[in-house]
């Protein structure tokens, strides 16, 4: 999809007139390495990149690219950490496509919280060990009412997780906020379901999918509410080959598209350049532009006119973060069916998620 954008960016003239060139290094998914490839690009003079796809190697590579005044955009990075990662001499040089999962931390909270759900006076929070579960343990212990009175990590590989929970119930908890992902979760949950423990449970979002186990009555997920856009359409339309992209990969096309919007705006290709204008490219009251439109940016921008980017993978309104907001769903398990509960728009986040 990078690809794809960098293609459209040329038929539709280039940045100022010049063509802008791809280089693909793999990261391998690990931090060490991200750095190390992230040298080669700067050292060729680089102003900007499409990456890192991993949270823990966008924390490493943010203070990296912002050292050297450099834009990082991130479809696929969500650590809570990365909202205030990359800052330097007054500006911010991450910023991604996709939501901050720090957004799905106080959706799970408001479920603990809230006398419409489960009203808990305390809770115990259980997490996945790495930087995701530390994450939104992290932000959930900053936004709670309810007292914690655990705060535990777990490796889903463990051959058992009786300590485990006998950790999380030590202090016998009103409820449990699990972070994890799909297919990382059954081993402990099942374990719970043959334990003698009973309170409710809120789940972060994706692992509410496929046949749901009996004992899951009564949890509650914050849940990603996603709609495909007319712009994702287009660009599906156009890539014929593709039956269904890739996750996130929209959101590198956005990522790149966004990038060579905000550098045509500014009248400059340089990282501080695209840093200062990335945001007000995302968003505000400029004239639409979308999915391959770069010839109508150019236009506008030498009509002296602002643009706002409306993206694949969404609106792409990015906040002062340089991240965008999306909207959650509520739901609880009823009787095996999973039932919606209450949409919270990003109007929510941005009011500072008053509960």
């Amino acid at each position: 999809m990078v690809e794809q954008a960098v293609n459209d960016v040329n038929a539709g003239g280039g940045i100022g007139g010049n063509s802008v060139e791809v280089t693909i290094l793999d990261t391998e998914a690990s931090a060490e390495t991200a750095v190390e490839q992230y040298r080669s690009l700067a050292d060729r003079g680089v102003v900007g990149f499409v990456g890192g796809l991993v949270s823990d190697a966008s924390l490493a590579l943010a203070p990296e690219a912002a050292s050297d005044e450099i834009m990082e955009v991130s479809p696929a990075s969500t650590a809570p950490q990365l909202s205030t990662a990359g800052r330097a001499n007054g500006r911010k040089y991450f910023g991604r496509t996709v939501p901050s999962d720090g957004t799905q931390a106080v959706v799970m909270a408001k479920a603990v919280d809230d006398p419409l759900y489960i009203d808990a006076d305390s809770v115990a929070l259980l997490s996945i060990d790495n930087s995701f579960g530390a994450g939104l343990a992290e932000v959930q212990r900053d936004v709670l009412d309810a007292e914690v009175v655990a705060d535990i990590r777990y490796d889903p590989s463990s051959e058992s997780f009786d300590d485990t929970l006998a950790d999380v119930f030590q202090s016998d908890p009103d409820a449990v906020s699990f972070t994890s992902v799909s297919g990382q979760e059954r081993g402990i949950l099942d374990a719970y379901s043959q334990s003698e423990y009973d309170v409710p449970w809120v789940l972060s979002a994706g692992m509410f999918g496929g046949d749901l186990p009996s004992y899951y009555d009564g949890f509650y997920s914050a849940s990603l509410s996603s709609a495909r856009t007319q712009a994702y359409f287009e660009l599906v339309r156009r890539l014929s080959d593709i039956d269904d992209p890739r996750a996130y990969s929209v959101n590198a096309y956005d990522a790149l598209f966004l990038m060579a919007c905000a550098a045509e705006q500014a009248g400059e290709a340089s990282g501080p350049a695209i840093a200062e204008t990335i945001q007000s490219v995302s968003g505000g009251s400029g004239h639409t532009v979308s999915v391959g439109d770069f010839g109508r940016v150019r236009s506008l921008t030498e009509a002296g006119r602002a643009v706002n980017y409306q993206g694949a993978s969404g609106s792409v309104d990015l906040t002062g973060n340089l991240e965008p907001l999306s909207s959650y769903l509520i739901e609880r398990v009823t009787d095996g069916s999973v039932e919606s509960l209450e949409l919270l728009q990003p109007q929510f986040f941005k009011s500072g998620g008053n509960r």
